[in-house]
């Protein structure tokens, strides 16, 4: 994730999004077929059947009554909950589409209520769910409903009108009328102002009337925005802290000999994932540290336990913020059979070693063949590092939550995989 770590999916602009067109087409598709099976009274909330294959996050008008079908839907299809406090009826889902490592963003919402807090509460989410209509096999707001819920959602929630939705607004401009439900619910003289705005040609001054519009507002409804603003304020204080707790604990190992691709995978991990990343390597004995005397590698051998330590209390930290935390290598690598002169006493250091940290959530080995690793690094001959591969997949039997993955693909193929295993672990967690 890019940008504030604890920004909300409700304040997105700076979170990942799918990079192909489509990418969110296969799951998105398969989620909204569900929630028709289910019996979901729903309707997309903007873009019309569009909204299915351009990046972005997909929002939904859901009968209140549905509601609790919708989320079954929601998380049957491996979407898990994202934590939003102060978001009116808004409830933020996040799924990984597995055909295109892409990530959906699901919103669902059980009223049209605008604002920072979401005090401008129009009340006409059922009378424009009962004018929905069909099409390209999804339901979509009626046109006329669509371009006020499109043009209040720019005003007042945005305060500007981006291109996307500027292109959308002239699409349905033929249908903005004030007899339909949402126009209906604002104040006479608000709604007048912004269609006169609108066919006026001049959308660029619409967010400057943001402040009329909702000063109308709390003058016809004083009580009703004064509480939302009260208690959205509120939640929202504790917002931060508690999104942090609800992303906490997920921590990766990635290990294999050198060559088998676990640093290129560690990036494309931090650089692909929707929430913050943050690697930490864990290398045992990094050979750019080759000691100069004996005294000083034996000062290396006493603070090393020490050195560990110190990155796993960094990565602790990480994961208290609500960050994913990559292990580059692990101490796991001690656990490999001693080489070299001494052997009796290095392997009571390294059992110590190999103990010190607690297991991570994930433990993904990165097996490749030891002739593929020489071609990627070129530090050991191919026999050598076969026999390092071997050593690594004994340890199967020794290491909790370890995964083989087949790192002898292409590199997106194998981030696909990686990303797959880890988002599991996410779902299971939330289905706890």
């Amino acid at each position: 994730m890019r940008g504030d770590d604890t920004t909300t999916v409700a304040d997105r602009p700076d979170l990942p999004r799918p990079t192909e067109p489509a990418a969110a087409h296969g799951l998105a598709r398969a989620v909204l077929a569900g929630l028709d099976e289910a019996g979901v009274r729903w309707c997309l909330l903007r873009g019309g059947p569009e909204a299915l294959i351009v990046p972005g996050d997909l929002d939904l008008l859901v009968a209140p009554a549905d509601l609790e079908r919708a989320v079954a839907v929601a998380q049957a299809h491996g979407l898990i909950r994202l934590a939003g406090h102060g978001r009116g009826s808004h409830r933020f889902f996040l799924g990984l589409d597995p055909a295109t490592s892409s990530w959906v963003e699901l919103d669902l919402v059980t009223e049209l209520a605008y604002g920072r807090h979401f005090e401008v509460r129009t009340r006409a989410a059922d009378q424009c769910l009962g004018r929905r209509v069909r099409q390209d096999d999804v339901w979509v707001l009626a046109p006329g409903d669509e371009f006020w819920a499109l043009l209040l959602h720019c005003v007042l929630d945005k305060g500007r009108i981006a291109d996307h939705h500027l292109r959308r607004l002239r699409q349905l401009e033929d249908h903005a009328a004030l007899d339909g439900p949402v126009a209906r619910a604002l104040p006479d003289r608000a709604a007048r102002m912004l269609l006169a705005y609108w066919r006026a040609g001049r959308p660029a001054a619409l967010p400057a009337v943001r402040r009329q519009v909702l000063a109308a507002w709390w003058r016809a409804r004083p009580a009703s925005a004064a509480r939302r603003l009260v208690g959205s304020a509120a939640l929202r204080s504790i917002e931060r802290p508690l999104q942090a707790w609800g992303r906490r604990g997920v921590d990766v190992a990635l290990i294999g000999p050198d060559g088998a691709g676990k640093s290129t995978l560690a990036q494309g991990i931090e650089s692909t994932f929707y929430f913050p990343v943050r690697r930490v390597y864990m290398g045992l004995w990094p050979s750019h540290e080759a000691p100069r005397t004996a005294a000083e590698q034996g000062v290396r051998i006493l603070l090393r336990p020490f050195t560990v330590w110190r990155r796993y209390l960094a990565a602790l930290r990480h994961r208290a913020l609500g960050r994913m935390v990559v292990f580059d290598r692990y101490v796991y690598d001690a656990l490999l059979p001693p080489r070299g002169p001494l052997i009796w006493l290095k392997r009571p250091y390294f059992h110590l070693l190999s103990r010190l940290c607690p297991a991570p959530t994930v433990v993904l080995l990165l097996d490749v063949p030891g002739s593929v690793m020489y071609r990627r690094s070129g530090e050991y001959d191919p026999a050598h590092l076969e026999g390092e591969r071997e050593q690594y997949r004994r340890l199967r039997r020794r290491v909790p939550h370890l995964e083989r993955v087949d790192a002898d693909r292409a590199p997106e193929l194998v981030l696909a995989d990686a990303l797959g295993r880890i988002w599991r672990h996410y779902v299971e967690r939330a289905a706890r």
